[in-house]
C-alpha cells in the first residue's frame, strides 16, 4: 500500500492491489511522502468505496468530521453489519459520524419517557434497536458518556436508513410511523394491548413494515399482482369484526398517508390479525 494523496493528518489516499482506497489512522498522514509506502501500524480502518469517481468528495466530507467520531461510528457500523447480515449504504458511516458530533458534544443522559415512534422501532426493528443499545455501551466504553435510551433509538434510525438502497430518512420515519399506526388502531379497535413479544406479534410487523415499505418504494410492482376477489369477498362476509378493523386500517392508509392497499394485502392483514387475537384467547 502507497500513498497517493494526503487529506488530513489522520486520512490520505492511498493504492492498494491496483485499487484506491482511504485509509485513517492517527497520524498517518503527518509527513506523507506521495508514492511511499504506507506505515501499516498506523493504519486503523481502510474505506473502499463503490465508485471510484467519487472518492475524493467522501474523502473531504470525512475529513470535516472530527477523526475520533469517525473511529467510534466505525466500530458500531462494524458491530452492525455482522448483527444485521446486510448490504448498508456506505453513508452511514458519514452520517453516524456526525450524529455523534452533535448528540456527545452534548453529552447529556436522556431519561425521558421514549415517545410512541421511538416505542415502536424496538418491536418493529428489534435488531436494529439491538446495535443502538450495544452502541450506548461501545460509547461508554470509549468516551465515559452515558446516553439514554432515546440514543439507542436514534442510531438504530441510522441503521434502518442505511438498509435501503436510495437512503431517505423521512422515508425511515414514515415506514415506523405508519407501521406503529397500524398497531395502534388494532389496539384501539379490540380495546387491547397486543403482546409485542410473541412469535405472531413479531410475524404480523415484519409483514406490516414490509407491505408499507413496498408501497412507498416500489407501487408499481404492487399493483401488477391479481386480486383474489373470491377470497376477499369470504373472509370479509365470515368475519364482519376483522372486516371492520381493516377497514379503518385502510381508511387510514389512504386518508393520511395516501397508501391505496389493494385486497391481497387486507386478506393477509387480516390473517394476521386472526392469529394474534387468537393467540391472545388461548392465553
Amino acid at each position: 500500500m502507497r500513498h497517493i494523496r494526503k487529506y488530513n493528518n489522520n486520512i490520505i489516499l492511498a493504492e492498494d492491489k491496483g485499487r484506491h482506497v482511504i485509509v485513517l489512522g492517527k497520524g498517518i498522514g503527518f509527513q506523507a511522502l506521495q508514492g511511499a509506502e504506507v506505515d501499516m501500524s498506523l493504519v486503523e480502518k481502510v474505506f473502499i468505496p463503490q465508485e471510484t469517481a467519487h472518492i475524493n468528495r467522501f474523502a473531504d466530507i470525512l475529513s470535516d468530521l472530527a477523526y475520533e467520531y469517525l473511529i467510534l461510528a466505525s466500530k458500531i457500523v462494524n458491530y452492525g453489519k455482522e448483527i444485521l447480515q446486510a448490504k448498508l449504504n456506505p453513508s452511514i458511516l458519514v452520517a453516524l459520524a456526525d450524529h455523534f458530533s452533535v448528540s456527545l458534544t452534548l453529552s447529556y443522559n436522556d431519561s425521558a419517557a421514549l415517545s410512541p415512534l421511538q416505542l415502536d422501532v424496538r418491536h418493529i426493528y428489534p435488531k436494529e434497536f439491538e446495535i443502538g443499545i450495544k452502541a450506548l455501551e461501545i460509547i461508554k466504553n470509549e468516551r465515559n458518556i452515558m446516553m439514554g435510551e432515546a440514543e439507542a433509538v436514534s442510531i438504530a434510525f441510522h441503521f434502518i436508513n442505511a438498509e435501503f438502497e436510495s437512503p431517505e430518512m423521512p422515508v425511515t420515519f414514515r415506514i415506523v410511523t405508519i407501521t406503529g399506526g397500524v398497531m395502534r388502531i388494532i389496539e384501539q379497535y379490540y380495546n387491547v394491548i397486543l403482546d409485542k413479544e410473541t412469535l405472531e406479534f413479531m410475524r404480523f410487523s415484519n409483514h406490516v413494515r414490509n407491505l408499507v415499505i413496498e408501497y412507498l418504494i416500489g407501487p408499481k410492482r404492487k399493483r401488477a399482482i391479481k386480486e383474489d376477489q373470491e377470497l376477499y369477498d369470504l373472509l370479509m362476509t365470515r368475519e364482519r369484526d376483522i372486516a371492520e378493523c381493516c377497514g379503518r386500517i385502510r381508511l387510514w392508509l389512504e386518508e393520511q398517508h395516501g397508501l391505496v392497499i389493494g385486497k391481497n394485502d387486507i386478506l393477509f392483514l387480516a390473517m394476521h390479525i386472526i392469529k394474534i387475537l387468537d393467540g391472545m384467547e388461548k392465553k
